[in-house]
């Protein structure tokens, strides 16, 4: 039905999958619950209906494999309690549907396709292929029907919420008003209270420390700490002492002679004057472009300086028109005939593609062969060595584990004897960094789930080339810890804390003698600090020295010279007064007044959106045509807690 796909690569159906998922959950939450009468939701298998559409336990289940697909370790519990959201989220989308159905609306075979081609085809650039659709659907657990049916219910909601918001107007009064808001200015003159600047003044008292430790005794907690010897190995430390035969070599290259066949193959490059998305009109006069491009090249003009200045093929231009190698069959038609037939070092005449005009340069060029033994053993014999290194570096993290095991206290002889490294650490926490595997968080596991006196089982870490597993000599448990043990972490937040409330003791008492109407000169003078100015700004704006606009809303209802403050920022907490109030200049409205509306519009839209659908959703609930079984619900979400 739709003439969408042709790759078959991973990265495509990775990025499909993703984009099912999004559609599948692009809905808001509603809780519907049951009422009397309307549609029927007898059944083991219905959880809600929507008129005659049912919501089964199967539509629930595959939407939360959709939605939570690669989260491997994501707890059954969590995925319980959001069971009733997306059961609200299919019902949400049936409701809506039902409604446009209700009031005529249709979605044609034609738009449907249209809005699949429109989603996809851009990231595929290709035609339909049927296998690797039904393939890309089933990896989300949906038939193309399901995927077909559930587009065309959000398209029919979609057509519904249009037509509702189509109805909301943004007057030229409300443009204004928005205009004058985001284009008012205001300027500041402005007191920094910040906590470093109080550290020296914090009473450092050994009572008053203590008093903090005991109060946030919670805060200061050992973690547990384990004694722990680490043998590890490394695939880099087993290369040198390899061993592959020419023989080896030889049968391997022999086996996999197919992959060292070469195709024939150019190497090119290409300027662009695209076609694609102008106007036909404008063809004659893009051909000329190219054709005075071409003469430049024939007169000695640098093809990799035209292709950076005049090319429009994004992927090249830069890279001064570099392709790289093609082989037949990877470009266009007529793109590939004109690469084939010139020799290297020629220009090509302008060629017409899809795409547009193409000047073409062959660099470089290579008939069909296969490369000999001697030209690829040395990548054989590099590929053999280390694969030789990895099978014996598991060998001997395997040996070493089977004897460490049998003689703990023997690990570092027994490491040594196998040429594995060999840690002995003590007072490591979960997640600390380890020598060799850093913060590999499945050695970190293993170490933190066995027993005093064990072996841990062998973590291989494929990736790296690396393998480890560790005897646990000692374990420290958690605990609260006693003032001895945290003293200088503690004076540290004790010192922060208090460095952070004399500074907004400081800024509150500070505003009030602002507010009586003594100076910010004066008021800064005793603290050794000075006045800064931050620059007229906008409300979406930032204050120089403060922050985000945002904190300073307050400023832009106020007067020159009004105070506003202490505001609290990241920094740390400022005294201001504006100094100046610069209105928006209406005589840019008209040319700005579109964008504006837009923005309107659309923050409107987003208010008013949830509420229509919300509104949907309570008037087919009154009238009947939602009905919940509480009974079959209670019982999936249960399913997934146990």
């Amino acid at each position: 039905m739709f003439d969408l796909f042709r790759s078959r690569e991973k990265s495509v159906r990775i990025l499909l999958g993703a984009l099912l998922v999004l559609v599948a959950a692009s809905m808001l939450v509603y809780l519907i619950p049951g009422g009397p009468g309307g549609p029927s939701v007898s059944g083991q298998n219905v959880v809600a209906a929507v008129g005659g559409d049912k919501i089964t336990t199967n539509d629930v289940q595959r939407a939360v494999q959709r939605i939570t697909q690669g989260q491997t370790n994501l707890p059954k519990g969590v995925i319980a309690m959001y069971i009733p959201s997306i059961v609200n989220q299919l019902i949400e989308g049936k409701a809506m549907a039902y409604k446009a159905r209700e009031m005529g609306l249709r979605i044609s075979d034609q738009e449907l396709g249209n809005a699949i081609e429109a989603e996809f085809a851009p990231q595929l650039g290709g035609k339909f292929d049927i296998k690797v659709y039904q393939m890309i659907l089933s990896q989300q657990g949906l038939t193309a029907t399901d995927y077909e049916n559930m587009r065309r219910e959000g398209l029919l909601a979609a057509r519904l919420e249009g037509i509702e918001l189509q109805s909301l107007i943004v007057s030229d009064a409300d443009a204004r008003a928005e205009y004058q808001r985001k284009n008012l200015k205001v300027g500041l003159q402005y007191i920094g209270f910040e906590s470093k600047d109080f550290t020296s003044k914090v009473n450092k008292d050994p009572a008053a420390v203590k008093a903090y430790f005991d109060k946030n005794r919670a805060q200061f907690r050992i973690p547990e700490k384990r004694n722990i010897e680490l043998v590890t190995g490394t695939t880099a430390d087993f290369v040198q002492s390899a061993q592959v035969s020419d023989a080896q070599l030889q049968q391997q290259y022999q086996e996999n002679i197919d992959s060292y066949r070469t195709p024939e193959r150019v190497k090119v490059r290409h300027i662009l004057i695209k076609t694609e998305g102008k106007p036909k009109e404008d063809a004659p006069k893009l051909k000329a472009k190219a054709e005075d491009i071409l003469k430049q090249l024939q007169h000695g003009a640098n093809f990799a300086d035209l292709a950076k200045k005049d090319s429009e093929d994004p992927g090249s231009a830069e890279k001064g028109g570099e392709l790289g190698w093609i082989v037949r069959g990877q470009t266009v038609p007529s793109f590939e005939k004109a690469a084939f037939s010139l020799k290297p070092g020629q220009l090509s005449g302008v060629i017409e593609t899809e795409y547009g005009f193409h000047i073409i340069q062959v660099e470089d060029k290579q008939t069909a062969h296969t490369q000999t033994f001697d030209e690829v053993k040395p990548q054989l014999l590099l590929e053999a060595k280390k694969q030789a290194a990895a099978d014996n570096m598991t060998k001997a993290v395997d040996a070493a584990h089977a004897a460490i095991t049998q003689a703990p206290s023997q690990a570092e002889a027994i490491a040594k004897k196998y040429n594995l490294k060999f840690f002995k650490l003590d007072n490591v926490t979960s997640g600390s960094p380890l020598p060799e595997v850093n913060t590999q968080q499945e050695v970190s596991s293993a170490i933190f789930a066995a027993q005093k006196g064990t072996v841990t089982d062998v973590v291989n870490m494929d990736t790296q080339g690396k393998a480890a597993f560790a005897v646990v000599t000692r374990i420290a448990p958690s605990h609260n810890a006693e003032f001895a043990e945290v003293q200088n972490e503690v004076l540290q937040k004790y010192t922060a804390a208090e460095s952070e409330r004399l500074a907004e003791e400081a800024a509150k008492a500070a505003a009030a003698k602002a507010r009586k109407g003594e100076s910010l000169e004066a008021i800064a003078k005793p603290y050794g600090l000075t006045i800064k100015t931050a620059a007229p700004f906008t409300i979406d704006g930032a204050a120089e020295g403060i922050g985000a606009a945002t904190l300073l809303s307050d400023a832009f209802k106020a007067n020159p010279g009004d105070v506003v403050g202490p505001v609290a920022a990241q920094s740390g907490q400022f005294v201001c007064k504006v100094s100046q109030k610069i209105p928006a200049d209406m005589s840019q409205f008209a040319k700005n007044k579109d964008s504006v509306v837009q923005e309107l519009t659309q923050q409107r839209q987003s208010l008013q959106g949830p509420l229509f659908r919300d509104s949907v959703v309570t008037e087919l609930r009154r009238r009947g045509k939602i009905k919940m079984n509480e009974a079959n619900l209670d019982r999936l979400i249960g399913s997934y807690k146990s």
